[in-house]
Parts: C-alpha cells; structure tokens; sequence
C-alpha cells in the first residue's frame, strides 16, 4: 500500500485546493512523491518540506514527533 493511501482524505483535498491549478507541476510532483514511497518516514527532507509549503497551516505538524512520524499526515489507524 503506497503512501497516499494512509493520508488523510481532508489532507489530500487541502492540498488539491491550494496547490492543483496555481501550482501542477509542484502538485503533481508530490502526489508522485506519496505514491513512490510506502511509509511516511520514506519521503526526503525536500519531499515533506514541498508538502508543507502547500497545506494550509492547520495542517502542519503540532511539534516534533508529529513531524517526524507523520502523525499530522496520516489515518488515524495508520499512526
């Protein structure tokens, strides 16, 4: 199962949202990024900064372990 399954629904819309049609080429480039890879802490440095830079700050870590395990990302059966 790749990454972009275990995301959120509300995460992957917010993206779509903010960053589909302004932004494709970055939109595009991390949804191939969630796809890529099967776990979250997979994705590089500059992959999850990407992703950040396009979701709205209510869905950004809250901390340092939500960030470093994806918490603010995924399903809440996948954390």
């Amino acid at each position: 199962m790749s990454l972009i399954e275990k995301v959120k629904p509300e995460v992957l819309k917010a993206l779509k949202y903010e960053a589909e049609i302004k932004y494709s080429a970055s939109y595009r480039a991390i949804i191939l990024s969630l796809k890529d890879v099967e776990r979250y802490r997979e994705l590089t440095i500059n992959q999850v900064d990407q992703l950040l830079t396009f979701l709205p700050d209510k869905f950004h870590p809250n901390g340092r372990t939500d960030f470093y395990y994806g918490d603010y990302l995924l399903k809440n059966e996948e954390v």
